[in-house]
């Protein structure tokens, strides 16, 4: 899982960020699941729309499993 789609689901955000972004529902659905790349303009746009004060490459980084995660 990204973690932008963990966020996502945590916080039920996907249908905010596509309001604060312009990014339609479909695309925005594909970007989470990490079935299209977020491209350097819309993964900053997401960035910024959840409030991510990191670098925005990490909200696309696939979250640890198993026994380490948290």
């Amino acid at each position: 899982m990204l973690r932008i789609e963990k966020i996502c689901e945590e916080r039920g955000a996907q249908a905010a960020i596509c309001r604060k972004t312009g990014i339609n529902q479909p695309a925005m659905s594909r970007i989470v699941r990490g079935l299209e790349p977020p491209y350097p303009k819309r993964g900053r746009a997401i960035a910024d729309a959840i409030g991510w004060t990191g670098d925005w490459r990490e909200l696309f980084e696939r979250e640890p499993e198993g026994e380490d995660a948290q």
